[in-house]
């Protein structure tokens, strides 16, 4: 199986029940959430993917998160064999007229952004970063539900020159990107 030295990842976090989330939750709207764009995952089952198989033993994690999912995806990558190290990239919503996007949660101030937090594996991985001038603040509107800018790939691309690398979840093939996900044809099976 390929080793990969950046493993980015936008997992399908679930709103319900995240123990219980059914298929039914996934074709219909439950509550005040409305019918969901894509099936959703529990951090259970996001936790049991094979991640640790496909990470090279010096790697760099990016996984994006809400705020409302924070603990929850911190867990993940432990159980996916990496440590926590810093927010990678916050990427500020913008609506169609470049003004900043907010949201207001059950249990969270107004905001509109979304965090992509950086971790890694291998007492070796901080030699992964080759330009330290990369900046982690984005501004960019938003697109389709839950897509997250290109720029980041670009971004990390920066961060790492051009090591062999996957997206993990993702919507489309991109240059230089193995893929991994339900609504692309993959390079891998997790």
């Amino acid at each position: 199986m390929q080793k990969y030295q950046v493993i980015y990842a936008d997992p399908p976090w679930s709103y319900y029940n995240d123990m219980t989330v059914t298929p039914e939750q996934n074709n219909q709207g439950v509550g005040s959430i409305s019918k969901l764009k894509y099936p959703v995952m529990s951090s259970s089952d996001i936790k049991a993917l094979k991640v640790k198989d496909i990470a090279d033993n010096n790697c760099i994690l990016f996984v994006w998160t809400t705020d409302y999912h924070l603990e929850k995806c911190i867990e993940v990558i432990k159980e996916w064999g990496f440590n926590y190290r810093t927010i990678g990239f916050v990427w500020q919503k913008l609506n169609k007229n470049n003004k900043p996007v907010c949201f207001m949660g059950t249990y969270t101030l107004k905001s509109g952004t979304e965090l992509c937090l950086l971790a890694t594996k291998g007492k070796d991985a901080a030699k992964l970063v080759k330009n330290h001038k990369v900046r982690a603040l984005i501004q960019s509107q938003r697109e389709e539900h839950s897509k997250k800018p290109d720029e980041v790939r670009d971004r990390i691309v920066e961060l790492c020159g051009d090591v062999l690398r996957i997206e993990l979840f993702a919507r489309q093939k991109t240059e230089g990107w193995d893929v991994f996900g339900n609504q692309v044809e993959g390079s891998i099976l997790l």
